[in-house]
């Protein structure tokens, strides 16, 4: 065997593998503009038509679909009808779309790409308004010029800092996003946001959404559980896992509450973190444990927060002496 081959042999015997970025795949996943008909809230879905060919689709949510509202997190109960977003789906074999990935409202989508356009024209009497903006290589040459008009709804926000103001306050120069809405069959602005506007109504939605973490638990679920050890491991989905990270702590004892069931406790004996998530390893009574399930949802409610922690039978065994 040539050296050069058993040298490239031995290094992938010595260098374990490990995940990476699979940009082709990325490639391949679906990406689609869409207004929302209905969500519903105990099925997990999400009706949408899609920009492109006026197609109806619905979509099941798992509990890892990132929720991306206003700039923020959000929880599926903070989309509407009419509201305007971007689905990123994975796909199967055939590219069909499987589940989201992610779901974007307009503000986090345009905030997030920096797609913040300058206002050019603006005609009070119609209330329409257009906007231009550049996309530049890395090099900083501009390689194209995006034009985009709208017509903004009756009762439009123009949000320039933690107030919202009428159309009024739009003065051309100024560097926006915008937030459509689907209102009598046609597509409008909903809100329009400066980069100040965009930092307040995140602002505000980050409150938001650790309210709801604090009343609802941590979005989960069951990744492994071994029965007569009570050992359950729950992966905390991306929408929470900054503050898994943060606020759970090892030795705590926090409430679980399973989806479709009863609460019960848990003691947290590990955390490590996968890709950008929590994956958290606790200790459960054994007779819980054999009720759990992998990919079950899970609710973990953080120590302060949520229901008492239960006792008893659905409490934290003691160790025998």
């Amino acid at each position: 065997m040539p050296s050069a081959l058993v040298a490239l042999v031995l290094l992938f015997q010595q260098t374990p593998p490990k995940p990476a970025f699979q940009g082709d795949f990325f490639g391949e996943m679906g990406r689609a503009f869409c207004v929302i008909q209905k969500v519903d809230v105990d099925a997990k879905t999400v009706t949408a038509k899609l920009d492109r060919d006026g197609k109806i689709v619905t979509v099941p949510i798992k509990d890892d679909t990132e929720l991306h509202v206003r700039d923020s997190w959000g929880e599926l109960t903070d989309y509407y009808p009419g509201q305007h977003v971007m689905l990123f789906m994975y796909v199967d074999d055939d590219k069909k779309w499987t589940y989201p990935r992610a779901i974007q409202d307009d503000i986090h989508m345009r905030a997030r790409h920096g797609h913040f356009a300058k206002v050019v024209k603006i005609d009070r009497d119609a209330k329409t308004y257009a906007t231009q903006r550049e996309e530049k290589d890395n090099k900083g040459t501009v390689t194209k010029t995006v034009d985009d008009a709208y017509a903004a709804a009756a009762e439009v926000k123009v949000w320039k800092g933690a107030a919202a103001a009428g159309f009024e306050a739009l003065k051309e120069g100024d560097e926006v996003i915008t937030q459509l809405i689907e209102r009598e069959g046609k597509v409008v602005a909903w809100e329009i946001l400066d980069k100040a506007g965009d930092d307040a109504v995140r602002a505000a939605q980050d409150e938001r959404h650790r309210k709801d973490q604090d009343e609802q638990g941590l979005s989960s679920y069951v990744t492994d559980v071994e029965v007569l050890s009570g050992s359950l491991q729950a992966t905390v989905a991306w929408s929470a896992s900054e503050r898994a990270k943060k606020d759970l702590k090892v030795g705590a004892t926090v409430t679980i509450l399973p989806e479709g069931g009863k609460a019960f406790a848990g003691a947290v004996c590990s955390l490590q973190g996968v890709d950008s998530r929590q994956r958290v390893q606790f200790v459960v009574n054994a007779r819980v444990a054999a009720r759990l399930a992998p990919g079950q949802s899970l609710r973990i409610f953080l120590p302060g927060t949520g229901p008492a922690v239960p006792e008893g039978r659905a409490g934290i065994p003691v160790p025998k002496k």
